[in-house]
């Protein structure tokens, strides 16, 4: 056996070698990324690129806002034909409301009822289904969540919510109920 190579000098060998530093380096890499060097340093460099990227939508913003001149808002405010309704054994009296900006292109309006159930056999809902709001002729569903159940001889406070167009003329609330629909028209004055 005088002219015996080596394992690590044949090709084999050679090609076992470097998988073994392959694998080794690929392991170190994969290890120190575990323990958070690599990731916090891309961590606070996507951080530091996302402020910056804010920070000039903001003067930006600041200079589109300069070179337009702002519009004054016009406060309205629903004024109801009237405030109280009854219906067989039911009352409802609005008790208030309010319009808010919600977009540049739509408003909340928001409205107060107190719901009476007079009845002496049931008790009552009192929820959305029960209310329409009709835009210039349409009517929409209120986008609130009030879902309620009144017992017999007693009463409830709750609030719908309608989303309304900028450019609506004619707002009219109808309260649905007892298979009758009282419509209940609304002005929209100056505050």
């Amino acid at each position: 056996m005088p002219d015996e190579k080596s394992f690590w000098t044949t090709v084999p060998g050679i090609i076992t070698g470097i998988a073994a530093i392959v694998t080794a380096i690929t392991g170190l890499i994969v290890a120190l990324n575990g323990a958070g060097l690599f990731s916090k340093s891309a961590v606070a460099n996507k951080a530091n690129t996302e402020t910056k990227q804010e920070a000039k939508k903001d003067a930006d913003s600041l200079t589109e806002k300069k070179e337009e001149p702002q519009k004054p808002v016009e406060k309205l405010k629903p004024v109801f034909s009237m405030t109280g309704v009854k219906i067989e054994d039911h009352e409802y009296s609005i008790l208030g409301s309010s319009l808010e900006a919600i977009t540049p292109e739509s408003n909340s309006l928001t409205i107060k009822i107190k719901y009476k159930n007079n009845s002496n056999y049931s008790p009552a809902t009192f929820w959305n289904e029960g209310f329409r709001l009709a835009i210039d002729g349409s009517l929409t569903a209120p986008s609130g969540d009030l879902s309620e159940l009144v017992q017999r001889h007693a009463e409830l406070v709750g609030t719908v919510t309608f989303e309304v167009p900028n450019n609506a003329k004619d707002l009219v609330f109808h309260i649905l109920d007892v298979g009758k629909d009282i419509a209940v028209p609304i002005k929209l004055t100056p505050e």
